[in-house]
């Protein structure tokens, strides 16, 4: 059950330059409107986390934290540290403590994605990985320098966390209720691409009682975004995230579904940082 946890655990709840429908593909009904500049909002945020639900072997009782941190402008590329600390009890009464740590950089031309994560469960030693992605004319490669050096090729359309979620919010102001495309963002074992598919509801502009009330009048939308494994094709999610993101990128509340199991967050701290020289 930790394995499993370890490798599904956010993505990126965050999360992208490109208009939606140039990378990805974007499904549903015609836009109501033409998208707005895009700007992610340099910020930090801590979201609380619990177990909601819990069957077939999931853990039997899981809580965390999650903090995430990000800053950079298009001008400048991207950069995004996460770090997810949880403690996941077992029926047995056993309690197992899982550090994960990634950071990342990416390009504002999402031609170059950096990644670097760091995995630590207990006392063991840990698990680190580092790595990029290019993308140079139709050909996207993945090099991992650590541990072991190997190449490979990445689908043409794969997105990278930033570059998807500025997709996400245009497809959002656009009207449109779905998005989908491939997504590499560093975090996952096996260093796999995922075919993602976001489903976007309307439009919300009241303030929300977390601390995301800074953002008070901004719009944001309640989207459901899964994670499929191109390798099984069995057409399920390994992962499923339902979450709220405001125009500037910040993510106000999430639910996480592994199936197995469901963890929910809360955000319980928001704090704006210093905005890149690019977006004064």
């Amino acid at each position: 059950m930790s394995d499993r946890f370890m490798q599904a655990v956010y993505r990126r709840p965050v999360v992208s330059v490109l208009l939606a429908g140039v990378l990805g593909v974007v499904l549903g009904g015609p836009a109501r409107s033409a998208p707005e500049k895009v700007t992610m909002a340099a910020h930090r945020a801590v979201y609380d986390m619990k177990l909601l639900r819990s069957q077939n072997g999931g853990p039997d009782d899981a809580k965390g934290r999650i903090v995430i941190e990000f800053a950079g402008s298009a001008c400048e590329g991207y950069t995004q540290t996460i770090r997810q600390v949880f403690e996941i009890g077992s029926a047995e009464g056993e309690t197992e403590r899982i550090d994960f740590r990634s950071t990342t950089f990416e390009a504002g031309d999402a031609n170059r994605f950096n990644f670097m994560r760091d995995n630590r469960k207990a006392l063991e030693k840990p698990e680190k990985t580092e790595g990029f992605v290019e993308k140079r004319n139709k050909n996207t490669l993945l090099t991992v320098s650590k541990p072991k050096r190997k190449t490979s090729d990445l689908p043409e359309s794969t997105l990278f966390p930033t570059e998807h979620m500025i997709a996400l919010v245009k497809a959002a102001q656009a009207g449109q209720n779905r998005f989908a495309a491939p997504l590499f963002d560093g975090t996952d074992d096996e260093n796999r691409v995922f075919d993602t598919v976001a489903v976007i509801g309307s439009a919300k502009t009241e303030t929300e009682t977390n601390p995301a009330k800074v953002l008070s009048g901004m719009p944001r939308w309640p989207m459901s975004l899964s994670f499929f494994e191109r390798e099984k094709g069995d057409g399920l999610p390994a992962q499923t995230m339902r979450f709220q993101v405001y125009a500037n990128g910040v993510i106000s509340t999430m639910v996480i579904d592994f199936g197995e199991f469901v963890l929910g967050g809360e955000m319980t701290s928001l704090v704006m940082l210093k905005p890149s020289k690019c977006d004064k």
